[in-house]
């Protein structure tokens, strides 16, 4: 019985000391916290969202579906517009739109030739001298 006393005696207050530091680590990281985290413990638990019953009406001048009707409206004034005589193509329209951009193609003149700036030798030669092994904190 003695062995089986001591060990049911010690355990509890080991529980009791190691929880009570626990609890006082939990209690201390709470109060320092940064601001965001009372933002969303407020959020999960739904708290600061407004009641439906309180929400405000909405007025009747500002309803959605008039909104909507004056799109439709301003839509078919556009498609009026475009269906005009102006909007449509003119006679050979594509056809003289490649002809002016053809003229100022020529204009151009020819692709010039590849330039010969430097040498895959001298290229090598520059990335050399630029080869440098970086300096960490760790050599010193």
């Amino acid at each position: 019985m003695k062995n089986t006393a001591i060990p049911l005696l010690i355990v509890p207050v080991l529980l009791i000391a190691g929880c009570s530091s626990s609890f006082a680590k939990v209690r201390e990281t709470v109060n320092n916290a940064p601001e965001w985290y009372g933002e969303r413990r407020a959020e999960i638990r739904g708290e600061g969202y407004p009641d439906l019953s309180t929400l405000p009406k909405v007025d009747p001048q500002n309803v959605p579906g008039k909104t909507l009707e004056a799109q439709l409206n301003r839509g078919n004034e556009l498609a009026k517009e475009f269906a005009g005589a102006r909007a449509e193509v003119a006679v050979g329209g594509a056809e003289e739109i490649r002809a002016i951009a053809a003229s100022m193609i020529g204009g151009f003149g020819d692709i010039p030739p590849e330039s010969d700036f430097l040498t895959e030798a001298e290229i090598a030669a520059i990335r050399s001298q630029f080869n440098v092994p970086r300096v960490t904190q760790d050599e010193f």
